[in-house]
């Protein structure tokens, strides 16, 4: 992860400089990645345990998380909207003075269950450790600790993904008219495609 910025002729930055070499890095890549982290916990997971009140949709008020940021990592809006707007993965989005994470909930108050819209493509794909792949064949994809099932739009992604379970991730093809046929809606958030589950019939191995 790189360093972000921030500068008044290219707007926010990732990188040690803007295009023009006049703005200014806001937070290392170090402090980019802790806070980019606590951030995505908070929207996903525990933002009720700070007192952050979650709506049924995601959406927190983005003045809630500018004054817990400011307490804790003594940084304003400019930096998180900093994370925000330079996130090459979309997890962020700012809207109407409030904000949320796209996907990755494990809230179960949130209701996962909307989606931009646009064209679904016919293969997406799923990278997880060896160690699941008898359990996946046999039962399918299931969204486990998470509201959803998260698949990529192509296999670099979807491997980058898995390296997180695994530094040597298996793939999956997901057949997305397969998904249609039994009945599964697939949905669009940022790069990342979503659904509740994906039958093994629906799949195979890259």
């Amino acid at each position: 992860m790189k360093p972000v910025g921030y500068c008044s002729q290219c707007g926010f930055f990732e990188g040690e400089t803007c295009r023009c070499g006049k703005g200014k890095i806001l937070l290392t890549a170090e402090r980019r990645l802790k806070i980019s982290k606590f951030l995505s916990g908070l929207l996903r997971h525990f933002g009720e345990e700070f007192g952050l009140k979650i709506d049924k949709n995601g959406w927190v008020e983005l003045k809630e998380i500018e004054r817990l940021f400011k307490k804790r990592y003594n940084i304003g809006l400019l930096e998180i909207r900093a994370i925000v707007e330079t996130d090459t993965k979309q997890r962020f989005e700012i809207k109407d003075g409030k904000i949320r994470t796209r996907y990755g909930h494990s809230n179960k108050r949130i209701n996962p269950k909307w989606s931009e819209g646009g064209n679904i493509p016919r293969k997406l794909y799923h990278g997880t450790a060896p160690q699941n792949v008898n359990a996946i064949l046999k039962e399918g994809l299931k969204p486990m600790k998470r509201l959803e099932v998260h698949m990529a739009s192509d296999i670099k992604t979807a491997r980058e993904t898995g390296k997180r379970h695994h530094p040597y991730p298996v793939i999956f093809e997901i057949d997305t008219n397969c998904l249609k046929r039994n009945g599964l809606e697939i949905r669009k958030k940022g790069k990342v495609f979503t659904c509740d589950w994906v039958p093994p019939e629906c799949l195979r191995l890259v």
